[in-house]
């Protein structure tokens, strides 16, 4: 009896432990299951979804604006892009890799996206190989990398059915924010196949010009450096200043200094534009230009302005007013030629002055602008202004015959400065619909005209067909070289240096605007890059500490230092050094030990602020690098010694059920 009480819980023991073999068994299954309906469910999606994504970026990096979309949808003749990357390349150098892998997506997504129209290849270009050579032929730009045989490439060649060609030499990472636009606007161009012409039509020339010199001999003027900059991406043509209609084959029109246009030229231009064209107009509340013309005292006629379609478009731009900017001010001589003084009309716009989004003033460094107006809509106005560049917050509005002078008085001019309470847009875009300047119809025909540009409309448009397309810059003196170029002789050769981006603002105006209209909606989308934002702003609360300290040092030095050199130079009655007092004696030693102390308190501090940031750098670092996976071990450990534990309680509590 007691031996058959003992071996029947050993029974039912060994009973229980063979019942879990064909749960694991099916476990085993279910597991293979969901492993093949993962992999299955992958491959589909890679095959028949791709079109299908999700961009959970902060700037939807990865995402197509409906600009492009509109575009790619508009596109007609199929288009291959052909993508040269060298993988070399981002194995040197990480960055690059990051920045090429999201090119790639990219394009593919446009792929995606055109219904077929655009096809793209990829390639790896080896040195000394047939992709290598023709990756040169196209025009790409190859670099040599340090350690590595051949040179690597980073471009992309767009061609269409037509053998156009349309390249990105080289993919640069400082202008990630604008791949979107730069791949947009190669598209268009590719679809459309044809070279923007730009027509200059006003009352200022910045073309070949002949002027009467010295003697009464016509001497022949250069085109200013802004043309050289326009012809680079634009073909150019000089329409008459009496023209009376915009011939057809003009890109866009490009009116500069209307001052005395013809009645019957300005319902042209609003023609022009009511009909689709696109338009860069530059005026002016006083060309400096003009200015310096005239003989004696202040100038008449040299503002500029189209008065009636600013008035039909709802825009303001007055000829009274200039813009003076303090912080902007450009320095010049002032009377005594001793020093300098900050001449607040004359504005070197840079920075938060320029606006960052758009592609046209993105990667300009600087414009000049000279006696500037500025650009306003009013209440009421059907349009939209989209400003470039602005006037800096605290700018102020001078009236035009305060600089309208031979001699202005900058330092009069700065004395008078007072700041007021908002900043003034001096270019913008403008987009909307208006109506039409001349509700009369075309102007009648003056007598004395040139009968060769005489042209009647049969037709004429009283409103927009759709938005406009327009921009307008309240200054004509940044297309004049003096402003913005520095002429050098260079082994006997003038060479022109640009001491701001005018050339560049310009060009990439009328370029960007040359392209389709969706073109203007791309703005910079944001990059891949990101810093260490904590680390940024306690670095700039770390130097306004610590500089707020360096400069009271400073001018505590600079003060003791000025009385040290009173006490050293001091004169008598006779004119020469006198002898000191025991008492001046001991407040030199002093003043000159203050001045030791102080250079050592100052290199102090700046080392200070050298080991601050250091020490911030080394604690980020440990944050974002090492105390993250840190906190995860210690997670787990924690987590396995507490399943450790309930595990081995399970256990005592069945040997204690047993």
């Amino acid at each position: 009896m007691t031996m058959a009480t003992v071996d029947a819980p050993a029974a039912g023991t060994k009973a229980k432990k063979a019942r879990p073999a064909p749960q694991n068994r099916l476990t085993a299954i279910a597991l293979f299951l969901l492993a093949a309906l993962f992999v299955s469910i992958n491959v589909l999606a890679a095959f028949s979804l791709t079109s299908y994504r999700v961009d959970l970026t902060e700037d939807q990096l990865f995402s197509l604006s409906p600009a492009t979309e509109r575009v790619l949808s508009q596109l007609e003749e199929p288009i291959t892009l052909q993508f040269y990357y060298s993988k070399r390349l981002g194995s040197q150098y990480p960055t690059y890799g990051v920045y090429a892998e999201r090119v790639r997506d990219m394009l593919q997504e446009y792929a995606d996206r055109s219904r077929g129209k655009i096809v793209l290849e990829i390639y790896d270009p080896e040195p000394f190989t047939p992709v290598e050579d023709r990756a040169v032929s196209y025009g790409l730009q190859s670099v040599a990398l340090e350690g590595v045989d051949g040179n690597v490439f980073f471009g992309l060649v767009g061609t269409n059915t037509t053998d156009d060609v349309e390249q990105v030499a080289f993919f640069q990472p400082d202008r990630e924010a604008f791949l979107e636009y730069d791949i947009t606007k190669m598209i268009y161009a590719l679809s459309t196949g044809t070279t923007g012409k730009v027509g200059i039509l006003g009352n200022k020339k910045i073309t070949m010009d002949v002027r009467m010199g010295q003697g009464g001999r016509p001497e022949q003027l250069p085109p200013a450096l802004v043309t050289t900059r326009i012809e680079e991406v634009l073909e150019v043509e000089e329409l008459d200043e009496e023209v009376e209609v915009i011939p057809d084959d003009i890109s866009i029109l490009m009116v500069i200094h209307p001052k005395t246009l013809p009645e019957r030229t300005r319902f042209a231009i609003d023609q022009y534009i009511l009909g689709g064209g696109k338009a860069v107009i530059f005026v002016d509340p006083y060309s400096e230009a003009d200015g310096w013309q005239a003989a004696n005292g202040p100038v008449n006629g040299a503002a500029s302005s189209l008065d009636e379609m600013f008035e039909a478009w709802g825009l303001e731009m007055p000829t009274d007013k200039v813009v003076a900017d303090r912080f902007a001010g450009r320095r010049v001589g002032n009377a005594t030629g001793t020093g300098y003084v900050t001449y607040v009309p004359w504005l070197l716009l840079r920075g938060p002055n320029l606006d960052g989004d758009s592609p046209i003033t993105a990667q300009v460094d600087s414009v000049a602008v000279a006696s500037a107006g500025y650009l306003k809509l009013k209440e009421g106005s059907p349009l939209t202004l989209e400003p470039l560049l602005t006037s800096s917050p605290g700018s102020t509005l001078f009236d035009v015959k305060q600089v309208a002078t031979q001699r202005p008085n900058p330092q009069a001019l700065l004395n008078q400065y007072r700041a007021g309470p908002e900043r003034f847009v001096i270019a913008g875009t403008l987009t909307g619909e208006v109506p039409t300047a001349f509700p009369d119809g075309q102007p009648e025909a003056v007598e004395g005209g040139n009968p060769e540009l005489r042209h009647d409309f049969d037709v004429v448009r009283e409103a927009s067909a759709g938005p406009i397309d327009v921009m307008v810059i309240a200054d004509t003196d940044l297309l004049d070289d003096r402003f913005w170029v520095n002429y050098q002789n260079f082994q006997g050769q003038r060479v022109a240096v640009p001491g701001a981006g005018n050339g560049d603002f310009v060009a990439n105006a009328l370029d960007a605007m040359t392209g389709s209209s969706a073109l203007l909606d791309l703005r910079g989308q944001g990059s891949t890059y990101r810093p260490f934002e904590v680390m940024e702003t306690l670095k700039r609360d770390a130097d306004r500490t610590y500089q707020a300290k360096e400069q009271e040092l400073r001018n505590t030095l600079e003060e003791t230092q000025k009385k040290l050199r009173g006490l050293r130079e001091r004169d008598g009655s006779t004119g020469g050094p006198v002898a000191l007092s025991e008492e001046e004696q001991a407040t030199m030693r002093q003043l000159q030990g203050d001045v030791l102390r102080i250079r050592s308190e100052l290199r102090g501090v700046q080392a200070s602020l050298r080991s601050d940031v250091e020490r911030l750098e080394r604690e980020l670092q440990f944050i974002n690098i090492a105390l993250m996976p840190i906190l995860v071990a210690l997670f787990a450990l924690a987590l396995s010694v507490i399943r450790a534990r309930r595990r081995r309680r399970r256990i005592e509590t069945a040997d204690a059920g047993a």
